[in-house]
């Protein structure tokens, strides 16, 4: 994944450094972070939003195709139907900018049940809800992060990707969650490897995305502290392992 805030702000030297470093090592970008702060009041959206030009043609000069961002699943004063339409607007006037790039736009949304739980007004928490925001914001360019972690937590099943068409994933996200803790009390900053507890349904999550035919970048997202505390190095053979295995479960 890239860094838009960074990227944004390279000069003509970077971009061919950085080119040159990833044709070395055999490597292409997946995704980038969606950099407008569109949760807020309206006037810092207007002026966040006022920096995304010159973003997404960064982002298109150094040829990341995929900006991606996540969505609260609760709001402290906005209640859903007022939450949604506020999304809509605003990410609309996103992915409208964004495609004149050629960038797609993904949203993850959220399931953690004990983070929904903070705030006063529930919202978007669910593959079918996602997909309501979606076909809200009207684009062929919008589409869904699937996080197998979000997936399970809010009970979606298989059985939910017959509402979800191959296109409308932009990116797959993959971790386990903590074995022996109640659905309900799962952390969202606590979680393990691709496939390591099985607490997760890793398989068919993986196989029904296969038997709808998407193509998108996958990646590991582990939050845990003795992940974070390990070398760099450690880290990333335990992360290719760990995806390795995961992508060994799919017979579809």
């Amino acid at each position: 994944g890239a860094h838009t805030q960074e990227i944004a702000r390279w000069k003509e030297a970077d971009f061919e450094t950085y080119a040159q470093r990833l044709d070395e090592a055999k490597l292409t970008w997946s995704i980038a972070s969606m950099p407008v702060a569109f949760r807020g009041d309206e006037s810092a959206f207007k002026e966040s939003l006022a920096t995304l030009p010159a973003a997404a043609r960064a982002l298109e000069k150094a040829g990341i195709e995929r900006c991606i961002t996540h969505i609260m699943p609760c709001h402290d004063t906005l209640t859903y139907r007022a939450n949604f339409r506020q999304h809509q607007q605003r990410l609309r006037a996103i992915v409208s900018i964004l495609s004149d790039h050629g960038l797609r736009f993904g949203m993850e949304y959220v399931g953690t049940q004990s983070l929904r739980n903070r705030r006063k007004f529930p919202f978007v928490h669910t593959l079918r809800e996602g997909l309501e925001l979606v076909d809200a914001i009207g684009s062929d360019q919008v589409g869904l992060v699937l996080d197998c972690w979000h997936w399970h937590n809010a009970q979606d099943t298989v059985e939910d990707f017959k509402w979800l068409k191959a296109h409308q994933v932009v990116s797959v996200e993959l971790n386990d969650a903590q074995a022996h803790i109640p659905r309900a009390e799962l952390q969202d900053g606590r979680r393990e490897l691709p496939a390591s507890t099985g607490v997760i349904d890793t398989k068919g999550f993986l196989e029904g995305l296969v038997r709808i035919g998407v193509q998108a970048p996958l990646m590991a997202e582990p939050f845990n502290q003795a992940f974070r505390d390990m070398p760099r190095e450690q880290g990333i053979g335990r992360i290719h392992a760990s995806l390795q295995k995961a992508m060994g479960l799919i017979n579809a």
